[in-house]
C-alpha cells in the first residue's frame, strides 16, 4: 500500500483513531503524517474531534463521577499508547479532558437554596444552551454562562463572560437581563442579539438582530446611562475609557460561528485573524505589518484551518508557516502557532 497511490480522507485517519484500520493502512497513514506540517496539523484536528466526541458520548451516558474518573482512565490509556508520529504530544489530554463542562452550584439564601447551572466551553469550541424559560443560547469558544435551574422572581438574570448568542423567548412579565463582567448590563424581552465580553479585551460588543435591547451602562461621569438599540446595530463598549461607539456591521459576518461558518465580507486582515482565532484556538504571529492592508471576502463551511490560509495565500499572496509549540514535561499548549509573513 503506497501513500502517493492512497488517499488519505478525514474518514480514513478518523478510522485511525478508532483504531478501525488495518497494519498495513496504519504504516501508510503514519509515514503520509510525517510528510508535511499541514498533514499533521489535519490528523491532529481529527483526533481533537474523535477524542471531544468520544469523551462527550462518555459523560452523557453515565453519571458525573463515573465519567469522570473514565475519562481520566481514557487519557492515561492514550499517554501510555505510543504514536510513531511526534506531533501527538500531551496537549489533546489538555484540552480535551472535559470539552464542555457544566457543573451545579448551591447558594444558600434565608429562603430555599438557589441552584444554578454554570457552562464552560473550552477554546475552539462551541456549545447550544437551552435554558429553563425555553430560550436558547449559543456560546462560542472560551466563553462562560451562569444561570438558575429555573427562573423565579420577575427577571430571568444570567450572567456571560465571552460571546454568545442569545435567542430570547418572550415574556412580557419577566426581563431577561445579561450581566458582564464590566459595568454594563443587558436588558430585552424578546429578541435576537449577538455579545461579545470577553474580560480580556475590555470590551462589550452587543450586536442586535432583530427585537430590541436596552444597554444600561456606566459612562464617563460614572452615571448610569441607558441606550436603546435598533436592529441591525453595534454597540461598542470600552470599559476602560467607558466611551461607546456605533456600527451598522454585515451580520452574517458576525453570526456565522454559531453556525460552524466562516464568512468575510470585506473583513480586514485584523478582524479575520480574531474570527479564525476563536474558530480555531489559533495564536496568529504576523511577520509582515503590511498584511494588516488586506480585506477578504468569502464563506467558509466545515473547512480545517490550512485550507482558509491557503484562500489568503492565494487571493492576497500572504504565506504561511505552522509551528511547532515549544512544550515542556509540566506545561502544555493549548494553540496551534502559525506564522504568516
Amino acid at each position: 500500500m503506497d501513500a502517493q497511490k492512497h488517499i488519505i480522507d478525514e474518514q480514513l485517519l478518523w478510522n485511525y483513531f478508532s483504531g478501525a484500520i488495518t497494519p498495513d493502512q496504519k504504516t501508510v497513514i503514519e509515514s503520509w503524517i510525517q510528510e508535511s506540517e499541514e498533514n499533521k496539523k489535519m490528523a491532529q484536528d481529527i483526533e481533537y474531534i474523535y477524542f471531544a466526541t468520544d469523551t462527550l458520548n462518555i459523560i452523557k451516558s453515565v453519571d458525573s463521577t463515573s465519567a469522570l474518573k473514565e475519562v481520566k482512565e481514557k487519557i492515561n490509556r492514550k499517554r501510555d499508547y505510543k504514536h510513531s508520529f511526534i506531533f501527538q504530544l500531551q496537549r489533546i489530554a489538555a484540552i480535551l479532558i472535559i470539552p464542555l463542562l457544566i457543573s451545579t452550584i448551591y447558594l444558600a439564601t434565608k429562603k430555599d437554596p438557589v441552584e444554578f447551572i454554570e457552562i464552560r466551553t473550552n477554546p475552539g469550541m462551541v456549545a447550544t444552551v437551552d435554558l429553563p424559560d425555553g430560550s436558547k443560547v449559543w456560546l462560542n469558544s472560551h466563553s462562560y454562562l451562569k444561570h438558575p435551574k429555573q427562573f423565579t422572581g420577575d427577571t430571568r438574570d444570567v450572567e456571560l463572560e465571552g460571546e454568545a448568542y442569545f435567542s430570547v423567548k418572550k415574556d412580557k412579565s419577566k426581563r431577561f437581563i445579561v450581566n458582564t463582567p464590566f459595568d454594563l448590563k443587558a436588558e430585552v424581552l424578546g429578541t435576537e442579539f449577538n455579545m461579545e465580553a470577553y474580560r480580556e479585551s475590555n470590551k462589550v460588543i452587543t450586536t442586535l438582530v432583530s427585537g430590541s435591547v436596552r444597554l444600561s451602562f456606566s459612562n464617563k461621569e460614572n452615571t448610569e446611562e441607558t441606550l436603546l438599540m435598533k436592529p441591525n446595530e453595534e454597540i461598542s463598549y470600552n470599559s476602560k475609557t467607558k466611551g461607546i461607539s456605533k456600527n451598522r456591521p454585515y451580520l452574517p459576518t458576525l453570526t456565522a460561528w454559531k453556525d460552524g461558518l466562516v464568512i468575510f465580507r470585506n473583513t480586514t486582515f485584523d478582524e479575520a485573524l480574531n474570527i479564525l482565532n476563536k474558530r480555531f484556538n489559533t495564536e496568529f504571529i504576523v511577520k509582515n505589518d503590511l498584511l494588516y492592508e488586506n480585506s477578504f471576502t468569502g464563506t467558509f463551511e466545515g473547512q480545517h484551518l490550512h485550507l482558509i490560509l491557503e484562500h489568503f495565500r492565494l487571493s492576497s499572496g500572504i504565506q504561511y508557516k505552522f509551528v511547532d509549540p515549544e512544550t515542556r514535561s509540566n506545561k502544555i499548549s493549548e494553540k496551534t502557532i502559525v506564522e504568516l509573513y
